[in-house]
């Protein structure tokens, strides 16, 4: 351990008024680093103080202050973390790499444009999306188009329950409690535990007041703990995969509101246009890049990509582009470590492949040599196109279509997974392909080589984000015209 660096870092946040007893600690460890995770180990009584506290600083400090000093807030803190030299910034880039095993270089790049999300004109064009009138309509009543007067109000507290699959992902909610002026009790995961309490401390370095409507602790699902949580708060929010998400909604009481965002598909989508000798090898890149970013752990990834025959490259060409461009990023940025039950998952996908291409001669099987580090699977089939999920890990299939007006009826027993799309095409067929995918649940289309770079105002799994939290109070034209007869200047 001489020669590695140590870093000790608090995992949790808590308000500054709260006194915790001793601090258990993690330790892991890498070629380099030696990181000590500290956190403690709470009661359900401390649980119950800690939400009774960041609700009651709810009350008297965060729902007095209008959105736009909020967002101010938060643009402060993200600008922080723009900052190359920042000493949060600095630990994070320590610290996620050797907990999740994503290579540093990329988790680097990766927070650097994930965090731009957050400065003041990308939240002013979100909340300004969702809410009009730069969110004014959660300051006080403002008037509506039918007459009248209306207000929106966010949850009185928010348990939320964090995914560790990518990091950083877990501040979209966060901030989203923060812009409809609720506390947050929030529950991160041991996979990936440090990126919200690194921001909250950002927030107290810029607002104390405000941070202490937050609170960030881990601790292992299930049991009494959890649903103690459950009855605490009025609003919900877990994100995770199918089982996690199930989980949740079984224990949460009918009479709260939950928000979930659970197991999804992302597919790319390639025109025979964009297969021509100009374009063919950028967007074989931009692919490549989807695949590998935090390993498709993004439920944003895409697992399927269908190429339209007629390109200026066969399928056979493509995928070997594609599998060189995998391998080079490989040597670029390594994939992270797997678990034994991920490895066995991807061989047993490579089999079945070899399998099928022994019967019809028309699937393909690209891997890495002697490792599972990236799989590609080719279906070359003719007026037989399938659709298909991935072990994930850079692993993907490959789905040859004669026409891409042939995709709806493919992707439709799929419509409850189905999210994200990554396209190549031209204009002139953009929108009619658009409206098709619409029509089968997918919800958000971008450029290839950006499916895991969501823009500020997008709608997640097709709905609203600030809208599905908060309510609405409506002060009717009636009413507002009745009180007029009493004001004693009337005549």
């Amino acid at each position: 351990m001489s020669n590695k660096e140590m870093t000790k870092i608090n995992i949790f946040y808590t308000p500054d008024s709260i006194i915790l007893g001793d601090l258990t600690e993690k330790v892991v460890e890498n070629e380099t680093h030696h990181l000590v995770l500290c956190y403690p180990k709470i009661t359900e009584q401390e649980i119950k103080e800690i939400t009774k506290i960041i609700t009651h600083n709810r009350n008297h400090y965060l729902k007095h202050l209008t959105v736009n000093e909020i967002i101010d807030i938060i643009a402060r803190a993200a600008e922080k973390w723009t900052n190359p030299s920042y000493h949060l910034r600095k630990i994070a880039e320590k610290a996620v790499p050797a907990v999740t095993g994503y290579d540093a270089d990329q988790f680097s790049l990766e927070l650097k444009n994930f965090i731009r999300l957050f400065r003041k004109k990308e939240l002013k064009r979100f909340v300004n999306t969702e809410l009009g009138q730069s969110g004014a309509m959660l300051d006080d009543f403002q008037p509506n188009l039918s007459g009248g007067f209306s207000k929106f109000y966010g949850p009185d507290l928010i348990f939320q329950i964090f995914s560790g699959n990518v990091p950083g992902i877990q501040l979209w909610t966060l901030i989203m409690g923060l812009l409809v002026k609720s506390p947050t009790l929030g529950k991160t995961s041991f996979v990936e535990p440090i990126m919200p309490a690194l921001f909250v401390q950002t927030l107290a370095e810029i607002d104390p007041k405000l941070a202490n409507t937050i609170a960030i602790l881990p601790w292992h699902s299930g049991g009494k703990f959890e649903a103690r949580c459950l009855n605490l708060a009025d609003t919900i929010v877990v994100c995770g995969g199918k089982e996690a998400v199930a989980s949740v909604k079984s224990k949460t009481p009918l009479n709260k509101k939950i928000l979930s965002y659970g197991y999804k598909i992302g597919l790319a989508i390639v025109g025979r246009e964009t297969l021509t000798p100009e374009y063919y090898a950028q967007v074989i890149k931009d692919l490549a890049e989807d695949i590998a970013t935090y390993d498709q752990q993004s439920c944003l990834a895409p697992q399927s990509i269908f190429i339209e025959r007629g390109g200026a490259i066969t399928p056979q060409e493509f995928a070997s582009i594609l599998s060189n461009e995998l391998n080079n990023y490989q040597i670029k940025y390594p994939r992270a470590p797997i678990h034994e039950s991920d490895k066995i998952a991807i061989e047993k996908m490579r089999q079945e492949a070899e399998i099928t291409s022994i019967k019809n001669g028309a699937t393909s099987v690209f891997r890495s040599d002697n490792s599972t580090a990236w799989t590609i699977i080719l279906h070359n089939l003719h007026n037989n196109i399938g659709f298909s999920a991935s072990p994930l890990n850079r692993s993907i299939h490959i789905f040859v279509v004669n026409d891409l007006t042939d995709l709806p009826s493919v992707l439709i027993p799929y419509q409850q997974y189905l999210q994200s799309a990554g396209i190549a095409i031209s204009p002139n067929r953009l929108f009619s392909l658009a409206d098709m995918l619409g029509k089968v649940g997918v919800n958000r289309m971008s450029a290839l080589g950006k499916m895991n770079h969501v823009s500020s105002g997008w709608h997640h799994d097709g709905r609203f984000n600030l809208l599905d939290l908060v309510r609405v109070t409506d002060i009717e034209q009636s009413l507002e015209f009745s009180s007029e007869k009493f004001d004693p200047d009337v005549e």
